[in-house]
């Protein structure tokens, strides 16, 4: 494929890594030369056993680029060539991926695949894209007006709340009405979470703590808030903001997600999507009021990762009014809150995560 040498494309802020894995021809090197001129990188660099010749960076061999990535993410990452097995690992494509890097691949013998891979331009290198979305443009841009339609009556009907939910919060206990809490959000960036407090002003000075439904730092307010989800009305601000959607897995503190990133291995996949107000496992499952209830939810919110459409968001939506014009007429008592916790249990009594996610599986499936 011949490139022009035109250089009219606006200079951008951006970054390019190549990461080589088997020899290639002296056409594709031309192409990759004239496809960094084009685009006019800031820095660019190359990995590969030798050094090749390019007239940009040789940064060593490509076990070196999983080294220094954390510390100096790419824009796009170009990998040319098939990598041998384990020379790769799960966790530095999962990095790649949250990190929002635009990663293509190049196959070594791209003359034979020119017609069946993708070319997004005319000064493009036909490409494979890796981490493709799932959803089309169109979809999206849906998804963040029903956000927004949803969000501004959201905001209103708080407001108008507002001065009942304070004269409670204040006659109860003491400390501020809103409670701010560090969440992260879309690809682990950090934000602010705001929320009615339902705990005493105190409750975590002795560090971060999980919550159940017997929790005595709950207060009196906090209960009735906390039952009909009203202390999570502020997110709706959070919403348009941008740093939530109304449908996602939910956000969670920095401490715990390094604790579940630490026992589950692919728990850093709920980042590529933005947190909701409302999510699947939320719906399923309920409040987690542990790290194992935490993993057993966080298989509900892979089943919507898997699926984060337009109509999946709807049906999640009507089943959030479901489930809570249900507890206007219907109060699950202590024995069937008991039944529910033994039904989940039946899931497995495995300790390993990724046991009790193929039991999860099976039962869904079966």
């Amino acid at each position: 494929m011949k490139f022009t040498n035109k250089k009219t494309k606006k200079s951008s802020a951006r970054t390019l890594s190549i990461l080589f894995f088997q020899e290639t021809k002296e056409s594709i090197l031309k192409s990759l030369q004239e496809y960094i001129e084009w685009n006019h990188f800031t820095q660019t660099q190359y990995f590969n056993t030798h050094p090749l010749p390019l007239k940009f960076k040789y940064s060593g061999d490509v076990t070196d680029f999983q080294q220094s990535f954390p510390q100096k993410p790419t824009h796009e990452l170009f990998v040319v060539g098939t990598p041998p097995d384990g020379l790769v690992s799960h966790e530095i494509l999962l990095t790649l991926k949250l990190s929002g890097a635009i990663i293509k691949l190049i196959p070594a013998e791209i003359d034979l695949l020119t017609g069946l891979v993708e070319i997004s331009h005319i000064h493009d290198i036909p490409h494979i894209k890796l981490f493709p979305d799932k959803i089309g443009t169109t979809q999206k841009y849906l998804k963040k007006l029903l956000a927004i339609f949803i969000s501004i009556p959201g905001i209103i009907l708080t407001g108008l709340m507002l001065p009942l939910i304070t004269l409670l919060i204040k006659t109860t206990s003491r400390g501020p009405v809103l409670y701010r809490q560090k969440r992260l959000g879309k690809n682990a960036r950090p934000f602010t979470l705001y929320k009615f407090r339902t705990m005493r002003a105190d409750a975590e000075k002795d560090g971060p703590q999980l919550s159940g439904d017997h929790d005595t730092r709950i207060t009196r307010t906090g209960k009735f808030l906390r039952y009909w989800h009203i202390d999570e009305l502020p997110q709706f601000w959070n919403i348009l903001k941008g740093d939530m959607a109304l449908v996602g897995p939910r956000p969670e503190r920095p401490f715990f997600a390094h604790f579940l990133s630490q026992k589950i291995p692919y728990y850093k996949v709920i980042y590529q999507q933005k947190p909701g107000l409302t999510s699947l496992g939320m719906i399923k499952y309920g409040y987690a009021s542990n790290t194992e209830e935490m993993t057993d939810r966080l298989f509900y919110d892979i089943v919507y990762l898997n699926n984060p459409s337009l109509a999946m968001d709807s049906r999640i939506l009507l089943s959030t009014i479901r489930y809570l014009a249900l507890k206007i007429f219907y109060s699950p008592s202590e024995k069937r809150r008991e039944k529910r916790q033994d039904e989940l249990k039946t899931l497995t009594s495995s300790n390993d995560p990724i046991v009790r996610w193929l039991s999860f599986q099976n039962k869904v499936n079966g």
